[in-house]
């Protein structure tokens, strides 16, 4: 007969698979809530403030990229719009999950480092609406520049936008 395990949250018998383990160097386990109520619980959170999961996500990429890092909780809150607009689009940051759907991930805050190989480091980086630091890629701004005429030109022609 398979474990099974009650969640702490939604207290359901589950099955061992079910719930996370973690294993690194503060704790070794599997977790009390099951994944489920662990995801809720993790967009509930990211909503209040996305600066902890966007930091977290930040120093996983530096790592993976071998780019350097020198950022922090304190660093992130101090360089976030204050008006809650994307400085790019001068749209708000569309935050978190309403009714456990998420809005639109295109308007979410993303950090972009404006010099990608500088890294995450104080002075390189901007939030803007993820769609804007997915157009500008590793991209430069002559490249956007030229590709944003080549598009041009075609609206033009074909009066369609």
């Amino acid at each position: 007969m398979e474990k099974t395990k009650q969640c702490t949250v939604c207290k359901k018998y589950l099955t061992l698979d079910n719930f996370l383990i973690v294993n690194n160097k503060h704790w070794k386990g599997i977790k009390t809530a099951c994944r489920n109520c662990s995801n809720l619980e993790m967009k509930k959170n990211y909503f209040k403030n996305p600066i902890p999961q966007i930091l977290y996500n930040a120093k996983s990429r530096s790592k993976e990229k071998n780019i350097p890092f020198d950022i922090d909780t304190d660093y992130l809150k101090s360089i976030f719009p204050k008006d809650n607009m994307c400085p790019a689009l001068n749209i708000p940051f569309q935050m978190g999950y309403k009714d456990e759907i998420k809005k639109n991930k295109d308007y979410a805050p993303s950090l972009d480092r404006i010099v990608p190989k500088k890294g995450y480091v104080k002075g390189n980086l901007v939030f803007v609406c993820d769609i804007v630091n997915r157009i500008k890629s590793n991209s430069t701004t002559e490249i956007i520049e030229k590709t944003l005429n080549f598009y041009k030109k075609f609206e033009l022609t074909t009066g369609e936008k």
